[in-house]
């Protein structure tokens, strides 16, 4: 449903800021260049043979020309050879370290047609009249928001690798990269290109009922070019009053070159409403001292529901629930400082960080279910002091095709360790202290691919605990057939808790066990998950989505309290279908995919689905606010 939106609006609806800036937005002076250096493998002489086949036979007509040209297109990883990358460079600025920026360029490529990969490649026809319908990051946001760095600076290869990964995991990038331009008359001396790519930043969007019951989002991530981001979303019920509901999100990112964030939320629906205001500064690179972060929020719910022991929704009968009302303010502030630790670095290593935080929550309920120690506690009035200490050490590589289809993506790898520790004054339990470590390792094992682990685990002092196991492979890419590229992905996930509150679950659903499912009775106190994919990243490319066909398979278990955990046979679930992507687009990748789930409680044993999928990241070893162990 949200394709088809999208395709509506791509084709017929020209957004606010048509024609806002001229789109060649590099000046004059600004230098030509190659493309990209990059590594790549060699095409065979049968690589895309049918496709070079069907291109030469449209391209004697100059009407099935064009046609081709609009639907058919290389994949975003290719160099100006036709060759598909498949392994990125690097480390391109090791060897001008300690050089002086002469000069700062910046070249901001057309959304469609042209490539961070292909710097030689031009749009044209229908890719540039689409490109000329959005409003490029202005030049001067990026240099004074998004640079870390000035003429007159020393070359740092560690401050351009963060640099460009800073610039990459914003949510108005599609991809950037920094090229080194030395000047063989001027050894000491080097300019800097510094090249990025907006994603489409108008979307409008949708989810359908029926004809009663619908909504329709309409979102700018690059409000005229600034980067601010404005998110709003209609809910319509004609069954209900009033029929209307709204929810509005704001996003001013990178304030200054103080790398601060503000984002102001409102939602107002018939029965609830929420409010929101948080700024928060997160260590982006290992180079910043401070980071912190304060969210005020006011929420407000005439029709709350609550699950029982069993994990069901509570009932007043067979066929009505129960609701309650609730009303909560809640204000948060946290504030941690680095520390440079060099007896941990080797050789020029300076990305070893000793960390000390402080963090003060303050959650107060003026409607609620009657709490005691032992009934509702998660309605308690409560109020956190933490103070946490942390060693962490984080590097980046730059990889391609792995939860991408062809954009720059940053792998992290390195370890954190940490303390937190801190009371809790509740009007539940009284004054109860608390204690949780934490610890994550990451690496690339040799030719087999990269390896992650975690393990969080905390308790109170009145016997309140959680723990949580993580683990997240990915292999090497792997040449499959000549076209295509094939990677496989293991994950694993286990968590339990003791003396939990009433109502308080986990479950295996969707992201936390088992993909594309959302069950009722999917739910415990502990449970444990295993997940296999193996997904095909294939060289067709139509009309700008590129197409990665999957199969995946689940297995979970999960059950209530004092129960063995193995006592049953797994929940199950095979699938195989299709992603399709355009890394230029705002909305997530879409898939077709075709399950069978053998023993799913209220799910059909065969299912299609046509749906967004999950906007999965790859972890990373930066610490920030002190926290309670997550019990999900």
């Amino acid at each position: 449903m949200k394709f088809i939106f999208f395709m509506c609006i791509l084709l017929f609806i020209t957004p606010i800021n048509l024609f806002a800036q001229n789109l060649d937005s590099i000046t004059t002076e600004t230098p030509k260049v190659k493309a990209t250096p990059l590594d790549v493998s060699m095409k065979s002489k049968k690589d895309s043979v049918t496709f070079t086949n069907l291109k030469k036979k449209f391209s004697k007509n100059k009407i099935l020309r064009e046609i081709h040209h609009a639907l058919f297109k290389d994949v975003y990883n290719t160099n100006n050879q036709g060759q598909e990358i498949v392994k990125i460079e690097d480390d391109p600025f090791t060897e001008y370290e300690g050089r002086v920026i002469r000069k700062i360029y910046v070249k901001r490529l057309r959304v469609f047609g042209e490539s961070i990969a292909d710097t030689t490649r031009i749009a044209e026809g229908f890719e540039k009249f689409l490109s000329s319908l959005h409003a490029n990051t202005q030049e001067s946001v990026i240099r004074k928001s998004f640079l870390l760095f000035n003429v007159g600076d020393i070359v740092d290869a560690d401050r351009l690798r963060d640099n460009e990964r800073l610039m990459r995991q914003s949510a108005i990038l599609h991809d950037a990269r920094i090229l080194v331009l030395p000047d063989p008359e001027y050894p000491n001396l080097v300019d800097l290109l510094v090249l990025t790519q907006d994603i489409w930043s108008f979307i409008v969007d949708g989810e359908a009922n029926g004809l009663q019951n619908y909504s329709i989002r309409v979102r700018q991530v690059n409000f005229r070019g600034l980067g601010h981001s404005w998110s709003n979303t209609f809910f319509m019920n004609t069954r209900e009053k009033p029929a209307l509901e709204y929810a509005s999100t704001y996003t001013i990112p990178y304030i200054g070159r103080t790398f601060v964030t503000g984002q102001a939320e409102l939602e107002l629906k018939r029965t609830s409403s929420h409010y929101a205001f948080r700024l928060f500064r997160p260590f982006l690179t290992p180079e910043m001292k401070l980071a912190g972060g304060f969210v005020v929020s006011k929420d407000e719910n005439e029709r709350t529901q609550f699950r029982a022991y069993d994990g069901t929704t509570y009932r007043l009968n067979d066929s009505t629930n129960f609701f309650f009302p609730i009303k909560k303010d809640f204000i948060d502030f946290w504030l941690a400082r680095a520390f440079k630790i060099n007896f941990l670095n080797k050789g020029k290593d300076s990305r070893s960080r000793f960390v000390v935080g402080l963090r003060f929550s303050d959650i107060r309920f003026d409607k609620r279910p009657e709490v005691t120690a032992d009934t509702n506690q998660l309605f308690r009035n409560h109020r956190d002091y933490l103070i946490g200490i942390g060693f962490s050490n984080r590097k980046y590589k730059r990889d391609i095709l792995i939860y991408g289809f062809g954009l720059t993506e940053d792998v992290p790898y390195g370890y954190l360790a940490t303390f937190v520790t801190g009371a809790e004054n509740s009007d539940a339990f009284g004054h109860r202290w608390y204690a949780g470590i934490k610890l994550a390792k990451g690496e690339y094992i040799g030719k087999a691919g990269y390896l992650y682990g975690l393990i969080n685990v905390g308790g109170y002092s009145n016997g309140t605990t959680g723990m949580s196991i993580e683990s997240n492979y990915f292999s090497t890419l792997h040449a499959f057939r000549r076209r295509t590229q094939i990677r496989h992905f293991v994950n694993l996930r286990y968590a339990f808790g003791t003396q939990r509150y009433t109502g308080e679950f986990i479950n295996v659903n969707r992201e936390n066990g088992i993909l594309d499912v959302n069950s009722d009775k999917l739910w415990g106190t502990k449970k444990m998950g295993l997940g296999y994919q193996i997904v095909f990243f294939s060289k067709l490319n139509f009309v700008g989505f590129r197409i990665a066909p999957f199969f995946q398979t689940d297995f979970a278990f999960i059950n209530p309290k004092n129960e063995f955990l193995f006592k049953q046979t797994p929940y199950t679930s095979i699938g195989i279908g299709i992603r399709l992507r355009n890394e230029n687009l705002t909305f997530n990748t879409f898939q077709i995919k075709f399950s069978y789930f053998p023993n799913l409680p209220n799910i059909q044993v065969l299912n299609a689905s046509f749906n967004d999928t999950y906007n999965l990241r790859l972890k990373d070893f930066d610490i920030s606010a002190p926290e309670i162990v997550p019990f999900r």
